[in-house]
């Protein structure tokens, strides 16, 4: 378990100290912080099981008063959970239920983590008060549903998009964890780099075409767009959006979410959006030809367009959008840049450690020292080695030459090669660059080089 790893880890320190006592009392009391929290979540899980609720399943919300939702145990273990995951930075928390227990486990930074086991009796309350909390069907269990909720914490409030999925035993809940305010996870860093880059300063200055960002789900491709939103934010400028769903709520732009159900779509909302004067447009994802077909267009027009395409690289979205039936030579007219992202998990300051890299790991990276980094694993990063995510990316900036490739239906090696000679740093390197420089892991690097292998 996690606090046996804590403890251990605490007389190792304790012991290396001496004389250093003060920080070994700051350790221990530390530890003893987290012992009283797990202690109490320890404490309502026994009265959630001694007070086990049979008719809940079967009362509709407004069938409970609001006293019993605020003293059940299982609302109470569901807080306590709740509150974890989002002092982690989890994006989404996860019920599992197994033939005789039921896993709960943090996504934190990309990576699944292990929170605890509850017994299948105890989420039985915990399934129905989640279910109950984002409005959805408490008797249904066979199919799956979404919902979504607010939950308040530490004076904030954070929107969790809930979905059940019935398995062979019981219902397995994920809530996707929005961060309404803040843009979490790399939204410095990306400062940093537009304010470092200048070809992203220059497409930020244009007043047409359109700017792709690409790469696969859980990339960070939302929170850039929205940093360039909110770089491009003034009252100088109609900024209007289409999302599904929405995920940050930005004063002084206008955003509007998908209704399926009423016959809102991309397509139809993008052809209305046309028709309000903007300046700015931001797509949530190019998903179809008709979506493709009105953002080249409004592109063309006059509009500055921003979206979002799942590709692996750069070049290959002049591809994706030809395959959407969008002509060539309007692909060519209409981008501005594309950009490929991934986000890679940075070494954990406090245990980061060097080590001799390997003559394999020297050779790929075209190392001249032989010291690399890594983090050992600690209490603050939960054992990990790493704390927090960062962007690595490639911008294809649109030049003449690459235009003439496009229209003359050229591959999409010849745009890769022409952007590297144009200065684009593919995301290999780039990746290999921050290993040198110690924020992240030749493994981070392993993962992205596989992804650019497969090309």
């Amino acid at each position: 378990m996690l606090h046996n790893k804590i403890i251990s880890n605490i007389f190792k320190k304790k012991n290396n100290l001496n004389s250093k006592d003060d920080m070994a009392e700051q350790l221990i009391d530390e530890h003893m912080n987290i012992c009283n929290e797990d202690e109490e979540t320890e404490y309502v899980l026994q009265e959630l099981e001694r007070k086990r609720e049979k008719d809940t399943a079967y009362l509709q919300e407004s069938d409970i008063s609001k006293n019993y939702i605020d003293n059940a145990p299982a609302v109470k273990f569901a807080n306590i959970v709740f509150s974890e995951a989002l002092q982690k930075k989890a994006s989404d928390i996860h019920f599992e239920p197994f033939e005789l227990v039921v896993l709960i486990r943090f996504r934190v930074d990309g990576t699944m983590q292990e929170y605890r086991r509850i017994s299948k009796a105890s989420y039985h309350s915990i399934c129905t008060r989640i279910k109950i909390m984002a409005n959805m069907n408490i008797a249904e269990k066979r199919i799956p549903q979404d919902g979504k909720s607010i939950f308040q914490n530490s004076n904030k409030s954070y929107d969790f998009r809930v979905s059940a999925l019935p398995t062979i035993y019981g219902e397995k809940l994920v809530i996707r964890i929005l961060y309404k305010s803040e843009l979490t996870g790399s939204q410095g860093d990306l400062d940093t780099i537009i304010d470092g880059d200048k070809n992203l300063n220059v497409l930020l200055n244009n007043t047409s075409g359109m700017v792709l960002i690409t790469g696969p789900t859980g990339s960070g491709k939302s929170t850039t767009l929205y940093s360039m939103l909110k770089r491009l934010n003034n009252s100088e400028k109609n900024i209007i959006t289409i999302e599904d769903p929405i995920e940050y709520e930005m004063f002084g732009i206008n955003q509007v979410s998908l209704n399926l159900r009423a016959g809102l779509t991309f397509g139809s909302g993008l052809r209305c959006i046309l028709r309000q004067d903007p300046d700015v447009i931001m797509i949530g994802e190019i998903r179809d030809e008709e979506t493709a077909q009105i953002a080249v267009r409004a592109a063309i027009t006059g509009h500055l367009v921003f979206s979002t395409l799942h590709t692996r690289d750069a070049p290959s979205s002049v591809n994706r959008l030809a395959d959407m039936g969008v002509k060539n030579y309007l692909v060519g007219d209409a981008l501005i840049a594309v950009i490929a992202q991934r986000l890679v998990r940075v070494i954990c300051p406090h245990c980061k450690k060097g080590y001799k890299a390997s003559v394999q790991q020297r050779n790929k990276l075209n190392l001249r020292v032989e010291t690399l980094f890594k983090g050992n694993g600690c209490e603050k990063c939960s054992f990990t080695g790493y704390m927090g995510r960062r962007i690595v990316y490639e911008m294809m900036y649109l030049t003449p030459e690459h235009r003439r490739i496009i229209e003359r239906k050229g591959s999409i090696e010849e745009l890769r090669q022409c952007s590297i000679n144009n200065g684009m740093v593919i995301l290999k390197d780039y990746c290999a660059k921050l290993v040198k420089e110690g924020v992240t892991t030749y493994d981070e690097f392993s993962k992205i080089s596989y992804i650019d292998q497969q090309v």
